[in-house]
């Protein structure tokens, strides 16, 4: 069984953005579950698989490289540019945790959002409704951290007013030496 031969008549069919290969998703997901974590040819250089034993540990572990990335770039003078998900979310608690712990300034991070929600027109819900992805980072991460918190202009959220200067931003930021 595959995601290929049962889509079709399911109710996941059209579900899909259109520009994407589930074909090729599938695939990524067909590895054997025993041989996730072996080194594959296209991995960064300084990638390294941890496992977690529940979610629990994921969120704690991912919580902690979120905010020691945060802290060695500071502490390396670098700007850093963070690409966010909003869901997995647990992360961020053990994140704002270690920095308000080890009192690191986030004034030096560039937020990137992966998504938010839409319509079939690309409007999204303003900011301030509970079901915006960016409402859900302000109360989860950006809000809790405080006086350490990522400078409001450097937050940067997938609406259709911003999304599209995401590639120049990021671009720039690199350019200038930030840390991606």
């Amino acid at each position: 069984m595959d995601l290929m031969s049962t889509i079709a008549g399911s109710m996941m069919e059209g579900y899909f953005p259109a520009g994407w290969d589930l074909a090729k998703i599938d695939q990524c997901m067909s590895a054997d579950p025993t041989t996730i974590t072996d080194r594959q040819s296209w991995w960064h250089a300084g990638f390294e698989p941890v496992m977690c034993g529940s979610v629990t540990d994921f969120d704690t572990m991912l919580g902690h490289e979120i905010a020691l990335t945060i802290k060695q770039s500071r502490d390396a003078g670098e700007k850093l540019a963070l690409i966010l998900p909003v869901g997995p979310m647990g992360m961020y608690r053990w994140a704002v945790y270690f920095l308000k712990e080890w009192g690191v300034s986030c004034d030096h991070v560039y937020g990137f959002n992966m998504d938010e929600w839409s319509d079939a027109e690309g409007n999204t819900l303003p900011a301030t409704n509970p079901g915006a992805f960016q409402y859900a980072m302000q109360q989860a991460f950006y809000g809790p951290l405080g006086d350490l918190t990522v400078p409001e202009n450097q937050r940067h959220f997938a609406t259709p007013d911003v999304l599209p200067s995401y590639a120049e931003k990021i671009g720039e930021l690199k350019s200038a030496g930030a840390k991606l």
